[in-house]
């Protein structure tokens, strides 16, 4: 066995390099952060370079290194896609962020200060942010807009914790396994419905982990099998190693990996449960006749059931609308791995397919009846019933290009007893009976 050093951490280390050649031809200081951290990979300090006097200015950066094409590039401009937790981090605290994104290729660095950025709604919305290759330089000349940045540092509190420890539930599941292959192949169909008209012509019901792309089909699935072949090159198709898409620094390589992860997520439930593309969940069918579905599953100290599908009925004994379990989901990286973020919720249809008219409303009133033991039980009940071994009778047969398995618990050795938790208002009355 032969130990390897991924590129992604060789990127990561040119990267760094960059930024403090740049700062040590400022005339600043430099702190890398070093070990574990969150989202800040380093400190600049502000020093005159005339006097040497130093004052505590601090400006917090984050720095991503990229060898690969950079995203929306032109000769002008680019972005760069940041996770809604990051800039939930970056603008939180007490200290002023800078993203620098360092283009290994051209030997050029950029920044923005991301709290000024997404202090507007707008860009907050986007996750993007927007670079001008020009404006935002980062070389020597950025000395001084950076120093001005220090300035925008606002004060913080402190506010001890119960000294006490906490078990908590966090709600991602660990991605497994995964298909181990990924294939790539050219395709003369004009459009994505003529690609999937030609699948279909061959298997009325075929896998959905297959995306086009710019005249190419990327999939888990051979393509050199019905009934891919039939619509793609096979004689130009090509295989690569999944990682070089899981593990990829390219914004657009991981992207087109998550569709397929979000596709395989799809595929994996289908003989269960429907996807609505409008609010982006998945959820559960009823059985066939139209009649309620309930399922059994292992909570975390017994055996128990919920109804995952229920019919309600108007005084006249009608259809009034039907309740399902759903879930939204997204998939993230952390390090090396991949987790699934499972958010638990309800979608509401008519008759059992057909959208209601006033599920708005519903959900809107379930999630105010809601506490957080109920939606801690739901997330149980969809950790079950998603992850093979903890509910290994759920499906027909294992789906081969995605596995999930529950994540540990983890202890915090802070915490604050539940009785110090009071409602604010008084439960709303469940007159629909949509909590039963």
């Amino acid at each position: 066995m032969v130990k390897k050093i991924h590129p992604s951490g060789i990127k990561g280390e040119q990267g760094i390099a960059h930024i403090r050649k740049v700062v040590a031809a400022m005339e600043y200081l430099f702190y890398e952060t070093g070990g574990v951290e969150a989202g800040i990979d380093g400190f600049i300090e502000i020093r005159d370079p005339k006097t040497g006097e130093v004052a505590n200015q601090l400006v917090q950066f984050q720095s991503k290194a990229t060898g690969n094409r950079l995203p929306g590039d032109t000769d002008t401009s680019f972005h760069w896609p940041c996770d809604a937790r990051d800039i939930d981090y970056w603008t939180f605290g007490t200290a002023p962020v800078v993203l620098i994104v360092v283009d290994l290729t051209a030997d050029r660095a950029y920044w923005k200060d991301v709290r000024a950025w997404f202090s507007d709604p707008q860009n907050r919305a986007s996750r993007k942010v927007q670079f001008d290759k020009k404006a935002d330089l980062f070389d020597i000349g950025a000395a001084r807009a950076l120093r001005e940045v220090t300035t925008t540092a606002r004060p913080g509190s402190y506010y001890s914790a119960p000294r006490r420890t906490e078990e908590l539930t966090t709600n991602l599941l660990r991605v497994s396994a995964m298909a181990t292959t990924l294939y790539w192949a050219p395709t003369n169909a004009k459009s994505v419905a003529e690609f999937w008209a030609r699948v279909r012509e061959h298997d009325p019901y075929p896998s959905g982990a297959a995306i086009l792309r710019g005249g190419a089909v990327l999939s888990f699935c051979n393509l050199d099998q019905l009934p891919w072949r039939e619509a793609c090159d096979i004689g130009a198709m090509e295989e690569f190693d999944v990682s070089e898409w899981a593990l990829s620094d390219d914004p657009d390589r991981e992207r087109d990996f998550v569709d397929l992860l979000n596709r395989a997520m799809r595929e994996m439930v289908r003989h269960d449960m429907s996807y609505d593309r409008d609010h982006y969940v998945l959820y559960f069918r009823p059985n066939p006749g139209k009649r309620d579905r309930k399922i059994t599953y292992f909570a975390e100290k017994k055996s128990t059931d919920r109804s995952v599908a229920k019919r309600y009925k108007k005084p006249d004994g009608q259809t009034k609308f039907w309740r399902h379990s759903a879930f939204k989901w997204q998939f993230i990286r952390i390090g090396d791995e991949w987790f699934a973020q499972i958010t638990p919720t309800y979608h509401f249809t008519r008759d059992g397919r057909e959208k209601d008219k006033f599920g708005g409303e519903h959900l809107s009133k379930i999630k105010r009846m809601e506490w957080n033991p109920d939606v801690r039980g739901q997330f149980g009940m969809w950790r079950a019933y998603l992850c093979v071994d903890e509910q290994k009778d759920m499906f027909r047969q294992a789906y081969p290009y995605l596995t999930l398995a529950p994540v540990e618990k983890l202890l915090a050795d802070f915490g604050v007893p539940d009785d110090l938790w009071k409602p604010v208002r008084a439960d709303p009355p469940d007159e629909e009976g949509l909590l039963l």
